[in-house]
């Protein structure tokens, strides 16, 4: 045998066995479906994961409030005009969201006034606000056009980019995080054991605020505020015939409050709520309201750092109970330190998504840390509920309002068969074409059977190293992948015997018929890999995992048709093997080239 066809046939079996080595993790996940995190640690981590079609999990769509962005953001500008009118002279200006409108409304205190706010907004926010109309003391602005979608584009991908960061720290392998439209973002999570935990967690907001709790120094000042904030509520409850049962979510029945509420309560308070559980009661959850101030505050963006530890419930001995305690950043901790060193002795509340989780005195200025306590519950109950609070603050805060417009629950039992029919169809795919062309091309059709197992073990390899995950549609890919590898090969054979028919020796009828077969394999894959990019470009999900299958499969085929097999035939060409091989391709035409 020449020494570089000795060299082609070592690296032909290099190949086979380094697949065999990277497929072997996979097959065995297949094997043991329910033991997929015990591979032996022999095996390398080319492991195809499975995919939630196939191993189970949860499917959710999450819709993302931008709306209420965009209103909040026009409310942001709206005290940014009045804070620079009043800069330059202009006092007494007020501003107001139109919301079905995603308007700006700002009035001012004479007609001249009014022309001032309008010469500052074209001055100073020219680009990001334009002007709707005027009359009298009133200027109407809304967001320019860029500037909204700029908004909307931002608040979805940081959105997407939380949602990820949160997913990551929870533990969750490999989840399916995409945007869904304009306003929507798909999540799925293959494998997940925790449903509600995992969806409770994705859809806090986590807004923290440090809000103010309204002139009270005192328990006592505490306790009268909460009883009039009670009678306040109980009449307003009892004039709009509702109750807190009428509102599907607590931040509805909140708004229902402040806005029933909003002329008795004093100027920049806001009422919000602590759940308090009732010890008497199993279960039972009753609302404590307390008064805050809208401009005594500071938002919890600024922590840096969040982590679970244990503090006593009272400055008397007692039981430690779970706390998380927070770090803010370099920013943050002078601001903390003005908010906390202009209020000593004041009550602070540490506002989550609105919720009251906490309101301790502030005996001293804080600056660089401090702890939020969780109100009442079982060592248990509140290490899970520090841990998952702790997880959202360290990985970020919600931009936006999400909540869960549809969601499945895929059991693993339907997972496991659908590996089932998968191997099925895989298994009888291949037995029917290592059938067909044993029939017809003799002992060359087994050699093409051999390269079609190898072309299939080496993309399965490939996509194991890539970190791809194996859904249904990427094993319709692999099913297809045969039939184009066959073709390929079937492609080579027949100009093999266009080769023999011309009466080539064996030699040229595998050098050409190789090499004049090579252009229209490279053409028709070529075609179908534009369509393969096409689909992993804009296809979402299980689209884009068929179409990965399918780009790696043709890559590999072009490889296993025009090299691999190549190597096999000129190896056998040297025996006499060889001989048998063209009688498989040419029939009688050989026989009577060669007699």
């Amino acid at each position: 045998m020449e020494k570089s066809t000795r060299l082609k046939f070592l690296f032909n079996v290099a190949i086979t066995l380094a697949t065999v080595w990277m497929l072997a993790p996979t097959m065995w996940s297949l094997a043991h479906p329910d033991d997929t995190d015990k591979i032996p640690a022999w095996m390398p981590k080319t492991a195809m994961k499975l995919g939630l079609d196939l191993q189970g999990g949860i499917h959710m769509v999450m819709g993302v409030d931008l709306d209420k962005v965009v209103r909040d953001q026009l409310a942001s500008y709206g005290r940014n005009v009045e804070s620079a009118a009043d800069t330059a002279g202009v006092k007494g200006l007020s501003s107001k969201v139109i919301d079905k409108d995603f308007e700006l409304e700002i009035t001012a205190g004479s007609p001249v006034d009014r022309e001032k706010v309008a010469d500052i907004v074209s001055k100073d926010f020219s680009g990001t606000l334009e002007f709707v109309g005027d009359s009298g003391n009133i200027v109407v602005l809304r967001l320019s056009r860029p500037q909204e979608d700029y908004i909307r584009t931002k608040t979805l991908e940081q959105s997407i980019e939380t949602i990820r960061n949160r997913i990551d720290e929870f533990g969750v392998a490999e989840p399916i995080i995409s945007r869904k439209g304009d306003s929507q973002i798909l999540v799925q999570f293959p494998g997940a054991k925790e449903p509600e935990r995992l969806k409770n967690l994705i859809g806090q907001t986590a807004q923290l605020n440090f809000q103010i709790v309204h002139e009270c120094t005192d328990g006592a000042c505490m306790a009268q505020w909460t009883e009039k904030l009670e009678t306040w509520i109980k009449d307003a409850e009892k004039a709009g015939n509702y109750q807190r049962e009428t509102f599907p979510r607590l931040s509805d029945y909140r708004a229902k409050i402040n806005t029933d509420l909003a002329a008795k309560l004093p100027k920049d308070t806001i009422v919000s709520f602590e759940r308090v559980r009732d010890i008497n009661v199993n279960g039972a959850v009753t609302l404590r309201p307390f008064l805050l101030s809208t401009t005594a505050l500071l938002s919890g963006e600024y922590i840096e750092n969040a982590y679970i530890t244990q503090q006593s419930r009272s400055q008397m001995a007692g039981p430690e109970m779970p706390v998380v305690a927070f770090q803010m950043n370099a920013v943050g901790a002078p601001l903390m330190g003005k908010l906390t060193g202009e209020h000593v002795n004041r009550y602070m509340a540490i506002v989550l998504d609105g919720i009251v989780k906490s309101a301790p005195v502030i005996n001293s200025e804080i600056s660089g840390s401090g702890i939020i306590t969780l109100g009442s519950g079982g060592f248990e109950e509140m290490s899970k509920e520090a841990g998952d609070l702790a997880l959202v603050l360290r990985a970020g805060a919600l931009p936006a309002t999400i909540e869960v417009q549809e969601e499945r629950v895929i059991g693993p039992s339907i997972g496991r068969d659908a590996i089932v029919a998968g191997k099925k169809a895989l298994m009888l795919s291949g037995l029917f074409v290592l059938l067909f062309t044993a029939l017809y091309y003799g002992a060359a059709g087994l050699i093409a059977g051999f390269v079609t197992a190898v072309n299939v073990g080496m993309i399965v390899a490939f996509l194991g190293a890539m970190g791809a995950t194996l859904t249904l549609p990427g094993i319709a890919g692999v099913v297809l992948t045969i039939g184009m590898a066959v073709d390929a090969l079937i492609i080579i054979y027949e100009r093999m015997r266009e080769e023999v028919r011309l009466g080539r020796t064996p030699k040229q009828v595998v050098t050409l018929g190789f090499e004049n077969a090579f252009s229209t394999i490279l053409d028709s894959n070529v075609t179908t890999a534009i369509g393969a990019f096409v689909l992993l470009q804009y296809g979402t999900g299980s689209i884009r995992g068929f179409a990965l299958t399918l780009l790696v499969g043709i890559l590999v085929n072009v490889f296993t048709a025009t090299f691999y097999a190549r190597n096999i035939f000129e190896t056998l060409m040297q025996s006499k093997i060889i001989q048998r091989i063209n009688v498989g391709l040419g029939a009688k035409e050989l026989t009577e080239v060669h007699a």
